[in-house]
């Protein structure tokens, strides 16, 4: 393992611990950043804003996410990108919320949301393959147990790396409410 770079940050939606479970038992299998980071969906890639920085620019972040109104996950279809690695991942069903949130924070704070050199697409990373055998085998094999499930998300977290290199809560920052004043 990589030593931990201590600039890393992100700001991601973490997926409730007894849905959790369920994909962690995959994740153990196939994904060789298991130990390191839990199931999440990612919002802001690392470098997001970075620690010395964040104290200053939460509450700026915070009153963009505040809003948007919590909102349901659906948990149901999986996806493959195709690479070098491959990686297998569950796509949320979330009406697009995820997108909208990215592209409120890349207005609001670009320097700290660089464009992207391929479409946001939001996941659940379930494992990385270097064989596109293993990867249709561990799809088929999770297509088959999987059963959807859903959640509602009222809060993103920003995280970091430990000295350690497991990814922990920083900070959370509470979706709002549309009929909010």
């Amino acid at each position: 393992m990589r030593p931990p770079d201590p600039s890393a940050r992100a700001l991601v939606a973490l997926v409730p611990k007894q849905i959790s479970a369920t994909i962690n038992r995959w994740r153990s299998r196939y994904d060789p950043n298991f130990r390191i980071v839990p199931p999440h969906i990612t919002v802001a890639y690392p470098p997001f804003i970075p620690p010395e920085e964040w104290e200053e620019m939460r509450p700026v972040a915070g009153r963009c996410l505040e809003m948007f109104a919590p909102f349901r996950v659906q948990l149901e279809h999986l996806g493959v990108f195709w690479g070098s690695p491959s990686h297998l991942w569950l796509a949320p069903d979330d009406g697009g919320s995820f997108a909208r949130i990215r592209q409120a924070l890349a207005q609001l704070l670009p320097e700290y949301m660089p464009t992207l050199p391929f479409a946001y697409v939001p996941h659940v990373t379930i494992g990385a393959f270097s064989s596109d055998c293993d990867l249709l085998a561990a799809k088929e094999a999770v297509h088959s147990a999987w059963r959807p499930r859903s959640f509602e998300l009222t809060e993103l977290v920003y995280m970091a790396p430990n000295q350690q290199g497991v990814w922990c809560v920083c900070t959370r920052l509470p979706l709002g409410s549309v009929d909010r004043p």
